[in-house]
């Protein structure tokens, strides 16, 4: 059998390029390491300046930047090394030339690493010795007056990334004395670069592409009608080439996918259009897996009455809280009056004050916080990073706004003789274990309730 054409051989890259992305995407049902599963395997596949993934979130009708990576500006950087540094054993991720003028040598040209991970092949060899011959007339005239002129230099590098697209590119010239001036020029992506931003859905290029369900492959992003400043300002970055396709699984939107800005300015092919739709489309099927899992997850944790945590995220994540280090407190309420309300009024009502004290400690809750519904009318809170004199403070805040509370949400029946005792335990001051910690909470709790209720008491 001869060997293959390059168009089977491209076609079967593309097809083992597929098959591993989508082993990676599907790998987790945790939502965040998928997202960023996608973000890289799309960043593996395409070379562009900056990707980024926004999910849909259907209750405010906007789409949120969940993950993004941007290259930082290129970085120059010269030094001065022993002659061969650069020319390290062979490897396929890296490809060098010499550079010669006339029968002189007068350094190397080095690319290393393509965006794709595949190894460079003949064709990029050749490419890049075509760009070694073009610049070394103008290299060799003076090396030392290379590393003063950034302009040049930069220059030089654009020639060769447009030609052998890479991730670092390297350029060595050989000094009078017999040195190597080192030049590299890398790109790095930065993580997070507008994550949690929100854009609504009548907004911009990806709200358009929301909106309609459809891709867009756009060879001037920011001359496009539907283009939002907004988040290039943010960035820094201006938009030139983009595709943007959208997240949909089973008619519903899940998000939007961009790819921004191809190395070297080129335009985006319709084969690489094709490409991120069908990694969109993976991913699509995943993120609603991801999704579904959480919700029911999240619902096997969730008290149903006050949506806060229930007993089972109690025992799931106080012990890792502490395992963390640091001052722990932990705060347990138990209701006064309730049985009277309960008996007078009914069970409904009963149900509906136990709800909306609920309301009232979540609304005091910072993030990292945490709150559970232990029992009946018992709960529990759990605030890391805090010393017992702040959880102290948080205790009364909530016993405060408990016996402030004329009337449970949705009734005006009257509830002022429902009030909150509460006991704080800190540790490792007042514990050493997860349950120990919750009996020194739960025991200061105690001497408030048979002490004439409506107050805070710190265990010990």
């Amino acid at each position: 059998m001869g060997p293959l054409s390059d168009d089977v051989a491209r076609r079967l890259r593309e097809l083992e390029t597929l098959y591993e992305s989508l082993r990676t995407i599907t790998s987790t049902l945790d939502l965040a390491e998928l997202v960023r599963n996608v973000l890289a395997t799309i960043a593996a596949v395409t070379t562009a300046e900056a990707f980024s993934l926004m999910l849909h979130d259907p209750e405010r009708d906007e789409l949120v930047f969940v993950a993004s990576e941007m290259l930082s500006e290129e970085t120059l950087v010269s030094a001065v090394a022993a002659s061969g540094a650069v020319a390290a054993a062979p490897d396929a991720r890296r490809l060098a030339v010499g550079l010669r003028h006339g029968d002189a040598e007068i350094g190397l040209l080095e690319v290393r690493e393509r965006p794709d991970g595949r190894p460079f092949d003949d064709d990029d060899r050749a490419r890049l010795e075509a760009v070694a011959a073009a610049l070394a007339p103008a290299l060799a005239r003076d090396a030392a007056a290379i590393a003063q002129d950034a302009t040049a230099l930069a220059d030089a590098f654009a020639r060769v990334e447009v030609a052998v697209p890479s991730r670092t590119r390297a350029l060595v010239l050989r000094d009078e004395a017999g040195r190597d001036l080192v030049f590299t020029s890398s790109h790095v992506l930065h993580p997070g670069v507008v994550d949690g931003v929100r854009q609504p859905l009548d907004r911009g290029i990806a709200g358009w592409v929301a909106r309609n369900r459809a891709s867009l492959c756009l060879d001037d992003a920011a001359a496009d009608p539907r283009h939002d400043p907004t988040i290039a300002r943010k960035t820094g970055l201006v938009p030139r080439t983009m595709i943007c396709v959208p997240l949909v699984h089973r008619d519903a939107l899940l998000g939007v996918l961009q790819v921004i800005n191809k190395h070297g300015g080129a335009r985006f092919t319709a084969d690489e259009v094709r490409l991120v739709e069908t990694l969109a489309m993976q991913a699509a099927g995943a993120i609603m897996q991801a999704q579904l899992y959480h919700q029911v997850e999240r619902a096997s944790l969730t008290d149903d009455l006050t949506g806060l945590g229930n007993t089972r995220r109690l025992n799931r994540e106080l012990p890792a809280i502490l395992a963390r280090g640091g001052e722990v407190s932990l705060l347990v309420l138990d209701l006064d009056g309730l049985k009277g309300v309960v008996d007078t009024h009914g069970h409904l009502i009963g149900s509906r004050t136990i709800a909306t004290v609920g309301r009232l400690i979540a609304e005091r809750l910072r993030p990292g916080d945490m709150a559970a519904r232990f029992g009946g009318d018992e709960f529990v809170v759990v605030l890391p990073a805090t010393p017992t004199a702040p959880a102290a403070a948080v205790a009364t805040s909530i016993r405060d706004a408990v016996a402030a509370c004329a009337h449970p949400d949705g009734s005006d029946v009257d509830i002022t003789t429902v009030t909150a005792s509460l006991g704080v335990a800190t540790y490792p001051q007042h514990a050493s274990t997860a349950d120990d910690l919750f009996r020194a909470a739960d025991t200061a709790m105690y001497r408030i309730k048979f002490g004439g209720k409506n107050g805070v008491a710190v265990a010990g």
